[in-house]
Parts: C-alpha cells; sequence; structure tokens
C-alpha cells in the first residue's frame, strides 16, 4: 500500500528546468564554454550545481580557479526570479489525499520557497529533502534514502514522480516505484524511452496521467 508520494521539484512541480538551462548555459557562454539551452537539457538537466561545475573543472571546460561557492548562489538567484509553476500542478496537488514530501537536488530554503509560490507549503508540511543533507545528490540514492528513514518508511510503501535522469537514477537506485513525469516544457524527444529504459514503473506525459497513477 502506498503510503507516502515522493515529488521532485524542479521540473515536476515548477517548471524551472527550462529556466536553469537558460540561465545556466547563458552563463557558460559567457566563460567561454559554447553550449545550447538544449545540449545542457540533455548533458547536465538534474544535476547540482556544484556537481555541473565539478564535472565542466574537471574536464577543462572551466578553470579550476573558479569559485564555485560564489557562483552557485548566483546562479540560483537568476533561477528563483523566474521560477513559475507547471499548469495544473495546484490542481494535481489538491487531489491528492496522500502525504506528501519533496525530494530535491535544490536547497532546502529554494524548494521552501517555491512550495510557499505555488501556495502549498502546509500541505507538504515541510518535509523537504535536499541534495545538501546528504554527501552526495542525485544521481546517489542517498537523498532518498535519508527521506525513507526519516519518513520511517518502508520501500514498497513509497511512489516517486520524477522527470530527470539524475533524478530516476537516483530513486530507482533506492529501489524506489518511480513515475517519470514529462509535462515539464525542457522535456525532449527521446526523453520519454531514457527514462523508461532506467527503469520508470510509468510514464505521465501531464497530470492527468499521473493522477492515474497516484489514486
Amino acid at each position: 500500500m502506498i503510503k507516502h508520494i515522493l515529488f521532485d521539484c524542479d521540473g515536476v512541480l515548477i517548471d524551472t528546468e527550462i529556466v536553469a538551462a537558460e540561465v545556466v548555459s547563458g552563463w557558460l557562454n559567457t566563460q567561454g564554454m559554447s553550449i545550447t539551452v538544449d545540449d545542457f537539457i540533455l548533458n547536465y538537466t538534474g544535476k547540482t550545481f556544484t556537481d555541473i561545475i565539478g564535472i565542466l573543472k574537471a574536464e577543462k571546460h572551466l578553470p579550476e580557479s573558479l569559485d564555485t561557492v560564489t557562483i552557485v548562489p548566483t546562479l540560483d538567484r537568476g533561477i528563483k526570479d523566474n521560477m513559475r509553476p507547471i499548469n495544473g500542478v495546484h490542481q494535481m496537488l489538491a487531489s491528492i489525499k496522500t502525504p506528501v514530501s519533496a525530494v530535491s537536488n535544490s536547497a532546502k530554503d529554494y524548494v521552501l520557497e517555491a512550495l510557499e509560490m505555488l501556495h502549498v507549503s502546509e500541505q507538504f508540511g515541510g518535509r523537504v529533502f535536499s541534495a545538501e543533507m546528504v554527501p552526495k545528490g542525485k544521481p546517489n540514492p542517498a537523498v532518498y534514502e535519508l527521506a525513507l528513514e526519516t519518513l520511517g518508511l518502508n520501500k514498497d510503501e513509497v511512489i516517486v514522480v520524477e522527470d530527470s535522469v539524475a533524478g530516476v537514477t537516483a530513486s530507482v537506485g533506492a529501489g524506489l516505484k518511480t513515475i517519470g513525469y514529462l509535462g515539464g516544457s525542457h522535456i525532449r524527444e527521446g526523453h520519454a524511452e531514457t527514462l523508461e529504459a532506467l527503469g520508470t514503473s510509468g510514464l505521465a506525459t501531464n497530470y492527468d496521467e499521473l493522477l492515474e497513477y497516484l489514486q
């Protein structure tokens, strides 16, 4: 029996993955790296900005001396200033009676701000699990394992809603039934097949389809 639903935030509740791709790819171009929004979506969606910058440093696309601690909050601010809900999210959440939590690679304060913007903070009850709370973010399963431990739930009592390769890799890696959500504006052709290959239990292209699974 499903007792709890774990929602990713970016790309599932708020339509920020496309905003993140626009903001970060734009910044990377100012750093001398040639990258399009579609390139960013394909290769980096779902990863933390700290991990992305670390990868690009290791690949010599960015200088090792670049101050990640300074850059990441600036990128976060640019995305926060442009965050918007995915169409239909309020109606979808209002239809769910099962308790819910948010499990995200974004900072906890950012997710709480997003839930406040959506006017659903009460429904989530402060239950936010962030990559900053574990040694490694998604695609590592640690943040999902933390959520299970904290909530006192077994794997078969939880269902996850994720949209990214990193997110699905993390939730499936934690042994959790996962629905791949394809309703964000960042979703590109072939993404459904990619998530399916990673082990999703189902795919939803909009909130109506998602509710069929969740109910």
